[in-house]
């Protein structure tokens, strides 16, 4: 047994930023019955019937979906949206802040994951809190991916320097209508499956160590400390690194001294090749080289963070945010907890 680690607890600051729902469809089988015995008149009746619950197989695959839907919104569709607004103003009205713009585009594989998770929650016929919460936030997420892609499209192609952004303002009212929706319903999404994934989270961990997976249980508790440190700067109130100095570290100090004790023991698992093998792990994988980089830069990279803060360095206003450099910032470490978990994922599927 081998499960994947999946981003959870980072959704929260991620939907902050992102800013990003409304009405599911339930399906009804209908039913025609009885016919008149003189042929006169025919007439239907329509009778709803209960969805059948869904399999063991299908709850987990509608959970791993979630997963991966809140992995795309903390992910891709964060990073396209924050490049969005860096050009765009964050307003209702559109205006373009440099001399032009541009943001990402969303893949395919998200509208696949929304069809799947909408036909298998349209099938619960008692849905949980998590399961209404995805209700609401599906047509926004989607119509959000769908408006991007066009704005990707558009702004690929330069059409704003002939049309002087007439489609731009059309397609930023679409933007706006679906962040403002989006804010608060993929909190209360992100928020209902951080609380299920935590429970599940603890089941799995007993489960690795009565199985004997000391490499998956020690992976995933270092990156359950990683976003555990994440959660608690995000409390502290510390939003950016214009407000790291003002970093409470000796409260973090205890999840500190676990991390840094943690990734010293996956430093070790992930260079124990008989202990890699008896859990299938691909040491061949590129992605397993990579997990190796991000999990010792994170550790430098949250060091580099507590000496800036010790010596009130103020941070140099010129990163370069990405998993293999350490500039001592609280988003480098964010960023090292996210290629964690996305190396890790891409390594075991491999």
């Amino acid at each position: 047994m081998k499960n994947k680690i999946w981003m959870t607890v980072l959704a929260a600051a991620g939907v902050m930023v992102l800013a990003t729902g409304c009405s599911g469809k339930e399906t009804a089988v209908v039913s025609d019955e009885g016919t008149n015995e003189t042929a006169e008149v025919q007439e239907t009746e329509v009778e709803e019937e209960e969805p059948a619950a869904l399999t063991e197989e299908e709850e987990q695959e509608l959970y791993n979906l979630y997963i991966e839907i809140n992995n795309t919104m903390v992910g891709r569709l964060g990073d396209s949206l924050g490049k969005y607004f860096e050009y765009i103003d964050y307003q209702e009205e559109f205006t373009v802040l440099k001399d032009f713009y541009f943001c990402y585009s969303i893949s395919e594989g998200l509208f696949e994951d929304l069809d799947r998770a909408d036909e298998l929650v349209a099938k619960k016929p008692e849905k949980s809190e998590l399961d209404e919460a995805y209700v609401a936030l599906s047509p926004v997420v989607r119509e959000l991916g769908t408006v991007l892609n066009e704005v990707q499209e558009y702004t690929d192609e330069d059409s704003w320097q002939t049309d002087d952004y007439a489609k731009g303002k059309e397609l930023h009212a679409r933007v706006w209508a679906s962040c403002t929706q989006y804010e608060q319903l993929g909190a209360d999404f992100v928020d209902k499956l951080g609380g299920v994934a935590s429970e599940q989270r603890e089941a799995d961990l007993e489960q690795m160590k009565e199985e004997g997976y000391v490499v998956t249980y020690s992976i995933t508790k270092m990156i359950t400390t990683a976003q555990e440190i994440q959660t608690a700067i995000y409390d502290q109130g510390i939003e950016d690194d214009s407000m790291m100095l003002e970093l409470d570290t000796a409260a973090l100090q205890p999840l500190y001294d676990q991390y840094m004790e943690e990734v010293e023991t996956v430093l070790g698992y992930l260079n124990d090749e008989e202990a890699l093998s008896n859990e299938g792990y691909p040491t061949m994988s590129a992605y397993f080289v990579t997990f190796e980089d991000a999990v010792e830069n994170s550790a430098e990279e949250l060091k580099e963070v507590f000496r800036k803060v010790a010596e009130q360095e103020a941070p140099s206003g010129i990163s370069i945010i990405n998993a293999f450099t350490v500039d001592g910032s609280i988003a480098g470490f964010d960023s090292k907890v996210s290629a964690m978990i996305d190396d890790y994922n891409k390594m075991i599927s491999y």
